[in-house]
């Protein structure tokens, strides 16, 4: 998976992206003037998220295919700890745990989970929280999200 984010991110913004990166242990690249296939095409990866912000905060993820495809929108509000901690899952992708329809849509986007990995993503439909050994990173409360289908 690669991450990068809207036009001329906000410091909020910027910093979702590398805890992001850290946790899924993946590349961020920043977006600066280039385009979506400017992106796509220089990237190795099947999956390519952007995240989004809206007044300064970041305010969704979006996730597209090697084809530049869009497949799934999850407009949210980040909430960050007293201080967040950046943890990487070490070469493993993290766990994804839940039930909802989200759940399930995540699951089917990103690479399959290692089953020795210490840390995970507990998915509901309305709430999204990042743990890494036992410690809750960061939340992010889904407002909605819409798949390529919908």
């Amino acid at each position: 998976m690669l991450i990068s984010s809207s036009r001329s991110p906000s410091p909020p913004t910027r910093t979702l992206c590398k805890y992001l990166a850290s946790f899924f242990n993946c590349e961020y690249v920043t977006r600066g003037k280039s385009g979506l296939e400017d992106i796509l095409y220089g990237m190795d990866a099947e999956t390519l998220l952007i995240v989004g912000q809206y007044h300064g905060n970041p305010a969704s993820l979006t996730f597209f295919d090697s084809e530049g495809q869009q497949q799934l929108s999850i407009w949210m509000n980040v909430a960050f700890h007293d201080k967040p901690k950046k943890s990487s899952s070490k070469g493993s992708m993290p766990a994804i745990k839940g039930n909802g329809k989200l759940a399930g849509l995540l699951a089917d986007l990103l690479p399959e989970s290692d089953n020795n990995s210490t840390c995970s993503i507990q998915i509901d439909d309305d709430l999204m929280s990042f743990y890494c050994n036992g410690n809750n990173l960061f939340n992010l409360k889904v407002k909605g999200f819409k798949t390529m289908d919908d």
